[in-house]
């Protein structure tokens, strides 16, 4: 008996173990005291006032981030499940709010995408290694509530650079040569342009996020960013 009652002590302390170890793994903001990443925020909502950045209850941006700009790194808290909070000058309310893995020492780039009650955190792991010398490296993201959930973004010439880009997804970092990107957007598997548009040229020894934003059809376009 007493053989039986060890055990069914055994088993309920290795069950209220589990839950606490599973609980702890999901504490919301659980911070990393010890460690830290770099953080650039970009505001790619059109219809967006200016907005603040905020991580873990930490103000990383203190508002001004108009539409199409974008801070410069920001070191701060790296940790998991951290909440993260766009805000809107002058209010505590927050815009728009998601959650992350931040991890120690690594660079990410946030988005405020989409407009209104579409409106949404985006975070993408950067990667901040030099390109090939003499040429510039760069990545895609659709985050375009106007334009289809898929699309396909093609140089001038027609070649694709980014095929069945799926709506909030990223590219990988791809190598292209210095100068003046001219680009279509389409419909995956489509002929019918979206829109053309000429990017400011690409410096040799860079690298860069191209983003496409618009919540209508009229206000589609194609932005850039310096990973600097």
């Amino acid at each position: 008996m007493k053989t039986k009652s060890f055990l069914k002590n055994l088993v309920k302390g290795a069950a209220i173990l589990s839950v606490a170890v599973f609980v702890s793994s999901c504490k919301k903001n659980d911070v990393d005291s010890s460690g830290s990443a770099n953080v650039k925020v970009v505001n790619a909502s059109q219809t967006s006032p200016n907005q603040g950045f905020y991580l873990a209850n930490k103000t990383v941006v203190n508002g001004g981030l108009s539409f199409a700009n974008s801070s410069a790194y920001i070191t701060t808290n790296s940790g998991n499940n951290l909440v993260a909070e766009f805000r809107s000058d002058g209010s505590s309310t927050p815009y728009a709010t998601g959650k992350s893995d931040i991890k120690n020492g690594s660079s990410y780039t946030v988005f405020l995408a989409g407009d209104g009650q579409a409106s949404r955190v985006k975070i993408y792991e950067d990667d901040r290694s030099a390109p090939a010398s003499g040429q510039a490296k760069v990545r895609f993201i659709h985050l375009s509530d106007a334009a289809p959930v898929n699309i396909d973004i093609r140089r001038a010439s027609g070649e694709n650079l980014a095929a069945n880009l799926g709506r909030d997804v990223a590219t990988n970092f791809m190598t292209v040569a210095p100068g003046v990107l001219s680009l279509n957007v389409y419909a995956a598997g489509q002929s019918t342009s979206l829109g053309s548009f000429n990017l400011s040229a690409f410096a040799a020894d860079k690298t860069y996020t191209v983003y496409i934003t618009g919540s209508t059809a009229n206000s589609i376009s194609v932005r850039q960013i310096t990973q600097e």
